[in-house]
This record gives C-alpha cells, structure tokens and sequence, in this order.
C-alpha cells in the first residue's frame, strides 16, 4: 500500500475541513470553502485569509418582525370589522425633566433644545400658543400641543 498517497489524501481534506471552519467563522458557506480547500489546498486557505469577513445578516425568518396590518396605520386596517384593532393613542407629555423638547415658531425655527420647565415657561409668555408643534425623542412626529392627551396640563402650575 501506497502511504503517500493516504498522506497526501489526509493533507488535503484536513485543509478543506480548516478552510470551511475559517469560512464559518467569517461568515462566508463552509460547504463552498471545504471545497475550494480541498481543490486548491493552501491557496483556497489563503484566500479566504485575504477575504473580508462578511457582515452578519438576518437569515432566520424568526428573527424578522413583520408587523400586522391590523396594527399598522392604513384604510385597510381602518376598515376592518375585527374589534382588534384600535386607533393609536395620542402621544403625552412626559413629566421627565431631562428630556430634550424642541418647538416650531412663528417663522418656521426650530427652537431647542428646551427642558419642559423651559417649555412651559415659553408657552405662559406667549411664545408659542396650543397649535405650536413640539417634539421630543418620545414622539414619532412633531405633534401639535392640543392634539396631545394632557397638551393642555402645560399650563397648570401643578404639573411638575
């Protein structure tokens, strides 16, 4: 029996099954790079060594979050008879004191970054009235103050 030949046979496939390893762990199908090991041996090895790692990508459904229609803010979704389906809630003023709010004035500015007691302060001396649109990092968009649950708690003292 020819033991070169074993040897040889032994060498190539332990450099396709270290090839498809290192291509598992760069992201890259270690199925391709075994045999691309195997064929070219340490010149497949190299070049996978010189290839950039492949970013890490979604490739389980499970872990896509498509969201439902009866949630999602459309006429198809309006119209449906399914008592599941319920209007967004109106965005609130938050009573946190650090975040950041900023308004739209009557020269289309954006003025801000404001605190709330900052906010309030401006609406009481007329800066802005309740059909000035705010926004904070709590709001999808920027929201006129009467359309707000509590827009108009910005002028009760006892809100903070």
């Amino acid at each position: 029996m020819d033991y070169s030949a074993i040897a040889f046979l032994l060498f190539w496939t332990t450099i396709g099954c270290i090839t498809s390893y290192i291509a598992k762990q760069r992201n890259r199908s270690p199925i391709t790079w075994f045999f691309i090991g195997l064929l070219f041996s340490l010149f497949g090895l190299l070049l996978l060594l010189a290839l950039p790692s492949k970013s890490n990508q979604l490739t389980d459904k499970e872990d896509v979050k498509v969201p439902d229609i009866k949630t999602s803010h459309n006429e198809a979704a309006a119209l449906s008879d399914d008592s599941m389906y319920r209007e967004p809630s109106l965005p609130r003023i938050s009573r946190d004191t650090t975040i950041d709010w900023y308004f739209i004035d009557d020269k289309s500015s954006i003025i801000g970054p404001l605190k709330l007691s900052e906010l309030r302060k401006s609406l009481i001396e007329g800066k802005f009235d309740n059909k000035t649109y705010i926004w904070c990092e709590e709001f999808l968009d920027w929201t006129q103050i009467f359309l707000l649950q509590n827009g108009a708690s910005l002028l009760d003292p006892d809100f903070l």
